[in-house]
């Protein structure tokens, strides 16, 4: 968790031609916003979209279905609109890169053509709900939480 969003200089720098979006959540992308100070002192036209469910998903998704709650990994109010919580928007600005809001599924298609033709860093704030995503693959944390039981994610 938080290694995409600077992963995502990494391959800029790698292949400085090539279009690089991070696809990242909030939790992740909060782990490590002082990378964006990088991307704008080398000018590098990275787009972050951050999908904005306003908890640390996972985790929240995990404490709930094993213990009926989800302390410290939820933010009072709703993505659209946070009673407190970190602005997004407001963070890439105040590190010089651009910060871009969405308000519905249809403006994230002009927003992404626009940030990739601008060519500046760019975050994409992108409010939606907290889906349960089943973890799969090598590393299921499922197996550290619950090794002898039948527990799976659940929406937060």
């Amino acid at each position: 968790m938080g290694f995409g969003p600077p992963g995502a200089i990494g391959a800029k720098l790698a292949a400085p031609d090539r279009v690089v979006i991070s696809l990242v959540g909030d939790g992740g992308f909060g782990q490590n916003p002082p990378m964006l100070a990088t991307a704008v002192e080398l000018n590098l036209g990275i787009v972050w979209l951050v999908m904005n469910n306003n908890a640390f998903g996972t985790i929240a998704g995990l404490q709930k279905a094993h213990y009926g709650l989800t302390y410290g990994t939820t933010v009072p109010g709703s993505a659209a609109a946070p009673t407190n919580g970190p602005g997004y928007c407001e963070i890439a600005r105040a590190y010089g890169a651009e910060g871009v809001r969405g308000s519905s599924a249809d403006d994230l298609l002009p927003a992404l053509k626009a940030a990739i033709a601008s060519g500046k860093p760019t975050v994409l704030d992108v409010p939606m709900i907290n889906n349960p995503t089943p973890t799969t693959g090598h590393w299921n944390i499922l197996d550290i939480w619950s090794p002898d039981e039948d527990v799976s994610h659940v929406s937060t």
